[in-house]
């Protein structure tokens, strides 16, 4: 007699353009990338029910180059076989970077202890048209250093009741740890890239929003940090659109 598979689990490290996606959470049958992840599981190991966590949600339109899912299924293939087995049934706007095996108590969502987002604006009166949904399109000039100030006040653990939009649940605390927001500018590329221990829904392009408003001089960068300590979303600036936003790393 054959002896059973063993059960192995396996981490895997997606980037995935979100422009056909309504995000990745599963939502019965509409477009999203954990669905379309399944589905590729589903082609691998048929018959088998198996779970994928992720590490954490991302938006319509939001993208990764970083996202991280786990799943437990029998020992079928080697690593390598297995990478392409999955990439061949999947949308080719989805790829599985990395896979390998984690010890069975390693989740892609509750062993994460941080995460990094990047934001991505092409600032300049002409926006090429391969950046299109790659990247914000801001034509009026902006002032990254007064943008790198009010992004100062930031730095630390908060409350940040004021830059988050209601998700729809309940959750236990809206206060969370930034420990770096860079800014880099190449011509007129500009990327803001944060970093801490987790990031409430739509934290991260709301601070952008905020940012960009005091960029063109329509709010002064003190003015980010009285938002922030005021604890309102009302009293915060527009969220900024879902496509310049990726989902870089997760830390474990």
């Amino acid at each position: 007699m054959n002896a059973t598979p063993k059960i192995r689990n396996h981490k895997i490290t997606i980037a995935y353009d979100g422009s056909a996606f309504q995000g990745w959470q599963r939502q019965s049958s509409a477009p999203t990338v954990q669905l379309a992840i399944e589905n590729a599981i589903k082609q691998c190991w048929p018959g088998e029910k198996i779970v994928l966590h992720g590490s954490g949600r991302t938006d319509t339109g939001v993208h990764a180059s970083g996202q991280v899912a786990s799943f437990k299924a029998p020992t079928k293939f080697d690593l390598l076989t297995c990478l392409r087995a999955l990439n061949n049934n999947l949308p080719q706007a989805v790829r599985i970077l990395k896979i390998r095996y984690v010890p069975n108590s390693f989740h892609a969502r509750f062993s994460a202890i941080g995460k990094e987002y990047l934001y991505k604006i092409y600032n300049h009166e002409i926006m090429p048209p391969l950046e299109i949904n790659r990247y914000l399109h801001l034509p009026r000039l902006l002032d990254v250093n007064a943008m790198e100030m009010g992004a100062s006040y930031l730095i630390g653990t908060h409350d940040f009741a004021s830059y988050t939009s209601n998700p729809g649940y309940k959750r236990e605390s809206t206060v969370r740890t930034i420990e770096t927001i860079k800014f880099s500018k190449v011509g007129p590329r500009i990327h803001i890239t944060f970093q801490g221990n987790g990031f409430l829904y739509r934290m991260v392009r709301n601070l952008v929003g905020a940012f960009v408003k005091v960029g063109h001089g329509r709010l002064d960068p003190v003015e980010i940090k009285k938002i922030l300590e005021n604890k309102k979303r009302t009293k915060a600036p527009a969220t900024a659109l879902p496509h310049g936003l990726y989902l870089h790393k997760v830390f474990y």
